[in-house]
């Protein structure tokens, strides 16, 4: 069909398993946009783009609601519902970001802790085995946001619970417990 881009799926009905997520976008000109996921600390001073998060393919910044350019020129997104398709460790927009409101936010998972979980060694055994599979991890797309122990087995945090992400994670670590941030829209 022509005009029609293979590179980023157009805003409408997708084949593929959509994702969602509330929170706020940053990005600096000429470079990606990107979820903020939390995890950075301002230091005071204007925010410095969110890089650490996921990024967000074909998203307009300065247009989404609440958008503010800060003096180094990060522009920052108010608090907004994303829907996409997740590939490559980029979240492609299926439709416009949605203004939200904070009770809204995306949390990120958690597994309640149980009393013996405190006698796992600090740190666990297999906290070098992930350390040293930064490349490896990378290699399949794979971020870890944060893992510990739960409930008696390893509880990892990534962007995205897919089922290749999952099965990867729990052959390699196992026993371990894989939660995503994004959520499937059901």
């Amino acid at each position: 069909m022509a005009g029609t881009s293979c590179a980023i799926p157009a805003i409408g009905p997708a084949a593929e398993p959509l994702y969602t997520v509330t929170a706020t976008v940053e990005g600096v000109p000429g470079k990606s946009v990107n979820v903020c996921n939390g995890v950075s600390i301002l230091m005071g001073g204007p925010p410095t783009g969110c890089s650490e998060g996921p990024q967000v393919v074909g998203l307009d910044l300065a247009s989404v609601p609440g958008a503010h350019t800060y003096e180094n020129g990060v522009i920052e997104s108010g608090l907004v519902r994303l829907v996409g398709i997740w590939g490559h460790g980029a979240l492609y927009l299926t439709s416009a970001p949605t203004e939200a409101s904070p009770k809204d936010r995306t949390p990120y998972p958690e597994c309640p802790q149980e009393p013996s979980d405190a006698a796992v060694p600090n740190p666990p055994p297999w906290a070098q085995s992930i350390f040293s599979d930064r490349a490896l991890l990378k290699a399949h797309g794979i971020q870890i946001l944060e893992f510990g122990v739960c409930q008696g087995s390893l509880f990892i945090v990534v962007y995205v619970a897919d089922r290749e992400t999952v099965n990867f994670l729990a052959k390699r670590y196992a026993p371990a417990r894989v939660a995503g941030w994004l959520r499937p829209v059901s």
